[in-house]
């Protein structure tokens, strides 16, 4: 809004609107620099005042985004013109055919049919395109001008959309006509059709379904009249019409600006019998004005300066009022100079040398006027370049002193600058002499602008540059008068308080100098002013980043007073590193900020490339190339590292001088690794680059040495070599890590035999070589195979914990012994067992995996116990690709066990995840493959286990999977990850029939895990709720059930039963009314087969069925007497199914009952009667039934062919 306030000051100052035209462009065809014939009332098509370049370059486009829409309820001639924005002329266009009206403005010719009728306006607008006042201010082609009948060209235009939708009706009711203008309002609300269509009544639905629509829209192609609804849905698109980009916006309003203005006359042509030097002077001046008035448009308008000028208001108002003088100035020069032409021939060039004499006199001069604009340059500058310092710039004392005060860093810097609320004795001046029709002054001869010299500019730019310490200091600007500050002087705060009135920035830094540099430490020479006494010097330094950049914050050492003393020593710094350096020295009267000095540390050289010479098997021989260092900083010694195998760390020796050799002797050649450093005086180099020693054998003593140290060193090799053992431990750790390395060995040696040493020794030594030599056991696989037959025969526990433990203790075997037994017993672990039943709580998972890899085709595994630990999780995960089905056998757990059981399979989801990011492979898919069986997580559908009936055991078969899509759900929603899709495959196969507590349970998570089912499965409920939120979230469920059933426990509670399919009847009717969608006839679906509400195998369906749908009947036939609602008939699909035989009691039912239950039938079936009653109203009552029944079946002890006699 304040840009296009700068735009227009340009066109209100001077005469710019007196002749500007301003219309509606009514959707015709046109742009900017196209021409206008005001006569004809028509654009010159393709005929433009410049070329396109000329235009791109001089257009100046603002972002205008607006909308509104209103309902007119008057749309008569004179309406129409006002709402079209059409003057006069253009109606007079209208009315004699001149103008052809398109898009919305066809709206103006729309036929006055009905008198019921309304419509809706919609107008927006994206942006405003103008040609830039200086293109106007230039002389215009003479050639095009000559040429043409045309009398403006278009300089402004603004761009958007319009649409009109006019509703009408046949009617001429006017109430009705009030009840369109509300159905209209409702849609100014919302461009939503949804909401539009909702929010109606059903009166107003009804009325808005007879109403036509015309369109009139400027974009887009549709054809009229349309629908309501179709109506709705086009006002629902009118936002988007216009594209992404506005790329399809339309002209709505158009600014001509007269061509006669264009094509001014020159001085020269005006002013004849003039010497050619003056009119050179007149039209200098005249260029100088214009140009001046450029500049200023320039500044106020550059997009730089407008969050600036934005931000202080009196430097906007000093600038457009600098313009508004200027150009009533120009204005008055340029009349002057057309009274000159009046004048007489021979007075010409007098009367025009006085006016360039007052000129030059004058406030309004070249030299003045340039000077004030370039301050005003200067001060713009300085404060947008503050602005991209991210520096705060005050307006006011008390901003100045809350920032000072409350400040969250201790230091704050602060540049006084100028005043931008001060009168500016300029403008002032400029005002007087227009006021004064041009009479000059005494002082004002002598006025001019005082100009901001190098020194000021310096300061800012030196204060920018200070504020790369803002992380330490706040820096701030401050524009507030001040007698105690002069302009562009600087003062230093710390804690709220000030601490220099006068900070000057950017002092040479010749009173600090760096004196030595080494490798770690630069020394400095602290000197003492030679005019004034230094109190406090404080040194800075900081370290550069290697790609020189200056985060890092600044240390400080400071001296004070008489602790100043010549030198000083900064240490700990880094080798080769670049540092910057500035110091602050304080005098009496102001504080001292120097420059930043740049430093870098010496280098310290490494030692060039090693060469390594085995002379035997103990010693080496080392070489490298010298350091190359400076003479001033020379290398001591050398220091020599080398690695052994099986030992952490380095060792070292040192040289002695500058050698650059150096022999080792290494007992047993353990050496792999060499690396020499340069040692200084105050510093060691970084190590060469390791070299790897030749080894042929290596020789271990893992009695003294690190097992997993050799293993990590035998990984380093690039083939394998011989390891000769000198001594070993029997330590199980030390045994069980040796075997690692075995892989990475290509032959096990011992050294010979040795004087003096025992037989113990050797025996021990021969013992390891032939347990690690992998040699198979001599014993026969069948008498192998038939011993653990027998030992299988005598265990108290399972088969599989046997061959765990057997396992386990033969790999303690192998690898206390180093005897390779294992192969031997392969074809026991090929064979048994069936399934592998583990307690993973107290094994580990690697014993299972190894175990399982024996197999020669995937088992089943059935986990008793398990633990969270995540290493256990991870390592059971690499056991699956040889599981063919992951069991647990829920019908023995407890809640908590079953809790647990859930999570170790969340965790185990988790971890699968995981490791298929990390590792690339798909154990997700094999965690789904060996969960997906039809029974999961159970071995089968029966059930075996005594403690539970098979019901109790199906229950907590689904509890199970419920509970584990739950915690899946629960795992989503806390970290944010998705296990859940993983699931979509088990939830596919399991289980055949859901079996359900609804007291117990959430409908939504059940619905959540119908919704992975590929097809429809049985529901049964064992136990439910009443609760009103849990019956409709059972409802939402019935889409995705086959069947609804219920327990046989139901016959405990059945009133309660029956209640709840009460409830859930009634809620799929309200269902229906509320969504529209047919909750009711689902709800029979689900119900409506022949069993109902039990399963197929239900050993006593016949009389428990008829005793439980005569009771439903019984239910429904209340609730519809005590709510006068009807809900009997949406059940008589479940009555028409089932039963196939009606059996009843009449001595406990009324035999009404049964006449409302075989009313439901279509066709007729047999009733059994298991019991009569005496009383002869029932009986008579029964007599109806009559009809609806196909046979009469009658107990023994039935009395009824008695009444019926």
């Amino acid at each position: 809004m304040c840009l296009l306030k700068f735009f227009f000051v340009f066109l209100s100052i001077s005469d710019f609107l007196s002749d500007v035209i301003e219309m509606a462009a009514l959707s015709r065809p046109l742009s900017l620099g196209m021409l206008y014939d005001s006569q004809r009332n028509s654009f010159c098509q393709d005929i433009f005042m410049w070329d396109e370049d000329t235009l791109a370059r001089m257009k100046v486009s603002l972002p205008r985004p607006q909308t509104y829409v209103k309902v007119l309820e008057n749309d008569s001639p004179q309406e129409r013109f006002r709402v079209l924005e059409m003057s006069p002329v253009l109606q007079s266009g209208t009315q004699t055919g001149q103008i052809k009206m398109t898009g919305a403005a066809a709206f103006l010719i729309h036929p006055e049919q009905h008198q019921e009728r309304a419509t809706l306006h919609y107008r927006t607008t994206t942006r405003l395109d103008m040609i830039s006042q200086r293109l106007l201010q230039e002389v215009a082609p003479s050639a095009l001008v000559g040429q043409t009948t045309a009398t403006h060209v278009v300089s402004a235009v603004y761009f958007g959309a319009q649409a009109f939708m006019v509703f009408e009706s046949d009617s001429s009711n006017h109430e009705k006509n009030a009840e369109i203008v509300d159905v209209l309002k409702i849609m100014t609300s919302t461009f939503c059709p949804n909401h539009i269509i909702s929010s109606l009544n059903a009166s107003e639905k009804a009325k808005s379904s007879l109403l036509a629509c015309s369109l009139y829209i400027d974009v887009g192609d549709w054809k009229s009249p349309v629908s309501f609804d179709k109506a709705v849905e086009i006002y629902g698109s009118l936002p988007t019409l216009l594209g992404s980009k506005d790329e399809r916006a339309v002209p709505l309003k158009v600014w001509l600006y007269p061509l006669k203005k264009l094509n001014k006359s020159s001085v020269h042509a005006a002013l004849s019998g003039v010497s050619e030097n003056v009119m050179q002077r007149a039209e200098s001046i005249l260029e100088h004005l214009r140009k001046q008035i450029r500049i200023c448009q320039d500044i106020i308008k550059d997009y730089i300066n407008v969050n600036v000028i934005m931000q202080f208001l009196t430097l906007e108002d000093k600038l457009v009022e600098f313009l508004e003088l200027m150009q009533e100035y120009q204005t008055t020069f340029q009349k002057e100079i057309a009274d000159i032409v009046h004048i007489k021939e021979g007075k010409r060039e007098r009367s025009l040398q006085d006016l360039l004499k007052r000129h030059s006199q004058s406030p309004f001069s070249a030299e003045k006027t340039n000077q004030w604009l370039e301050n005003k340059e200067t001060e713009l500058k300085i404060l947008n370049d503050f602005r991209a310092a991210d520096i705060t710039v005050v307006k006011s004392q008390a901003e100045l002193q809350q920032i000072i005060s409350h400040s969250q860093k201790t230091r704050v810097m602060c540049l006084t600058l100028y005043s931008p609320d001060v009168e500016d004795s300029f403008i002032t001046a400029l005002r007087q002499y227009i006021e004064s029709d041009g009479s000059i002054q005494n002082d004002s001869l002598l006025f001019k602008p005082v100009s901001i010299d190098d020194k000021k500019i310096i300061k800012a730019q030196l204060f920018i540059a200070a504020n790369e310490d803002a992380e330490q200091t706040k820096f701030i600007a401050a524009l507030v008068p001040s007698d105690d500050f002069p302009e562009y002087s600087v003062q230093f705060y710390r804690d709220g308080r000030i601490v220099s009135r006068n900070v000057n920035l950017g002092t040479k830094s010749d009173l600090v100098q760096i004196s030595h540099i080494k490798h770690i430490s630069v020394s400095l020479k602290l000197n003492q002013s030679d005019t004034k006494r230094i109190e406090r010097y404080i040194v800075e330094y900081r370290a550069l980043g290697d790609d020189g950049s200056n985060n890092e914050p600044w240390k400080q050492i400071i001296f004070d007073g008489p602790s100043i003393r010549e030198t000083c020593m900064i240490s700990d710094l880094k080798s080769g590193h670049k540092f910057q350096l500035r110091y602050i020295f304080v005098e009496q009267d102001c504080m001292n900020l120097s420059r930043i000095m740049n430093f870098q540390t010496v280098v310290t050289a490494t030692p060039g490339k090693l060469l390594v010479n085995k002379l035997d098997r103990d010693t080496l021989r080392v070489t490298w190339l010298r350091a190359e260092t400076d003479q001033d900083f020379p290398v001591l010694w050398y220091n020599v590292e080398y690695k052994e195998a099986g030992l952490e760390g380095w060792s070292s020796v040192q040289t002695e001088g500058l050698e650059c050799e150096c022999t080792l002797t290494v007992l047993h050649s353990t050496c792999y690794r060499v690396r020499v450093s340069a040692v200084y005086e105050d510093i060691t180099s970084k190590p060469s680059e390791e070299t790897p020693v030749p080894v042929d054998v290596w020789n271990i003593n893992l009695s003294k040495r690190k097992s997993s140290i050799l293993l990590e060193v035998l990984k380093l090799q690039t083939e394998k070599k011989p390891v000769e053992l000198i001594d070993w431990t029997d330590e199980e750790s030390e045994v069980k890590g040796f075997l690692q390395c075995l892989p990475y060995i290509s032959q096990l040696r011992f050294p010979h035999q040795q004087k003096g040493s025992s037989n113990e020794t050797e025996i021990k030594k021969r013992l390891l070589a032939l347990n690690l030599s992998f040699e198979v056991p001599t014993l026969p696989k069948e008498m192998i195979e038939l011993s653990m037959e027998a030992l299988f025969s005598y265990m108290y526990y399972g088969k599989w914990d046997f061959l765990l433990d057997l396992y386990s203790h033969v790999k303690d075997y192998e690898t206390r012994t180093g005897r390779s037994v294992l192969p031997a017993f392969h074809p026991v672990y090929q064979s048994a067992p069936a399934v592998w039943s583990i307690d993973l709580s107290e094994r580990k998972s690697s014993i299972l995996l190894e175990v399982l890899k024996l197999q020669t085709e995937k088992k089943p595994v059935e986990l008793r116990d398990w633990t969270d630990e995540e290493s256990e999780v991870k390592g059971f995960l690499q056991c699956l690709p040889y599981i063919s089905q992951l069991r647990f056998n829920v019908c023995s757990f407890n809640d908590e066990k079953q809790k647990t059981a859930v999570q170790f399979l969340v965790n185990l989801s988790v971890a699968a995840s995981e490791c298929d990011e990390a590792t690339g492979e798909s154990f997700t898919m094999l965690l789904i493959s060996v969960c997906s069986y039809t029974s999961f997580p159970c071995a089968n559908n029966n059930c075996d286990n005594f403690e539970h009936g098979y019901v109790e055991c199906q229950i907590k078969h689904s509890d199970f999977l419920l509970d584990l899509y739950s915690h899946m759900k629960n795992y989503q929603i806390k970290t944010g990850r998705s296990v859940l899709p993983a699931l979509k495959s088990i939830y596919q196969s399991v289980p055949a029939v859901w079996r359900i507590k609804l007291s117990e349970r959430k409908s939504s998570i059940l619905l959540e895990v119908l919704k992975l089912q590929t097809e429809k499965k049985p529901v049964e409920l064992i136990d439910w709720t009443d609760e009103e939120s849990e019956v409709k979230g059972f409802l939402q469920c019935l889409p995705y059930i086959s069947q609804l059933r219920f327990d046989s426990l139901i016959f405990k509670e059945k009133k309660r039963s029956v209640q709840f399919l009460l409830n859930l009847i009634i809620s799929a009717s309200e269902f229906d009314k509320m969504t529209g969608e047919n909750y009711t006839e689902l709800f029979t679906s689900v119900c409506s087969y022949t069993s109902f509400p039990f399963s197929e195998n239900y050993t006593n369906p016949h009389v428990d069925q008829c005793d439980f749908l005569l009771d439903l009947c019984s239910h429904v036939k209340d609730y519809e007497s005590q709510t006068d609602r009807s809900v009997l008939p949406a059940l008589q699909p479940i009555y028409q199914s089932a039963p196939a035989v009606w059996s009843i009691k009449l001595s406990e039912r009324k035999s009404s009952i049964l006449l409302e239950v075989l009313k439901l039938q279509t066709e007729k079936k047999p009733v059994e009667l298991r019991d009569c009653t005496d009383e002869e109203s029932e009986v008579k009552g029964f007599l109806p039934c009559l009809p609806y029944i196909s046979q009469l079946r009658c107990d023994k002890q039935c009395i009824l062919f008695d009444y019926c006699t």
